[in-house]
């Protein structure tokens, strides 16, 4: 594994798998922690971030980082600025684990809904086997278009997005309800 200078070290997940370390998914590691002591919408978030980002890219020397490292390191950040009551409920989660459902779509053909809706819930078992906490479903709208061969948006594309919404959370209401869905 190469390391450039100056460029964050990559994360090393409970898994043995690689991950970049995402500045808006540490921050809602962040937010969390955050809103469990009583801060519902804490705006320091982003500047600890932004200070965790700068002590990686400047002063850690390894190319990876293990969670228990990461978490370390955010807590003793928040530590610094005074707000340890927030490092007590810190954990880093799991990174999210995304789908695009216009590629699913594109697998499955414009008008495969049956195929569409099967592959979606193929990839969402492996999230439920594992630690997942967030799951990202992107690409909607592209997805409801393809799926009924239109440019404009119409009551047939509003029906099939109301369906796919209504399939992912009973899908997470089944699995897994401890999880976070956001879906664009």
């Amino acid at each position: 594994m190469i390391a450039l200078r100056n460029s964050c070290p990559l994360l090393r997940l409970e898994d043995g798998s690689i991950e970049i370390i995402r500045r808006k998914w540490l921050c809602g590691c962040l937010t969390r922690a955050a809103a469990k002591v009583g801060y519902s919408q804490w705006w320091l978030a982003e500047h600890v971030v932004e200070s965790v980002f700068a002590f990686l890219t400047t002063s850690y020397d390894a190319p990876v980082v293990t969670i228990s490292e990461l978490d370390g390191i955010v807590q003793s950040a928040l530590q610094a600025i005074g707000h340890g009551e927030i490092a007590l409920y810190y954990e880093t989660l799991d990174p999210p684990y995304e789908i695009s459902l216009f590629e699913l779509a594109t697998e499955a053909g414009p008008g495969y809904e049956l195929a569409f809706f099967q592959l979606l819930k193929e990839r969402m078992e492996p999230m439920f086997s594992g630690r997942a906490t967030n799951i990202n479903v992107l690409e909607l709208q592209n997805c409801v278009r393809f799926l009924q061969s239109v440019k404009t948006w119409s009551r047939g594309c509003s029906e099939l997005r109301n369906e796919i919404v209504e399939f992912l959370r009973a899908q997470l209401e089944k699995n897994k309800p401890e999880v976070f869905l956001t879906i664009r």
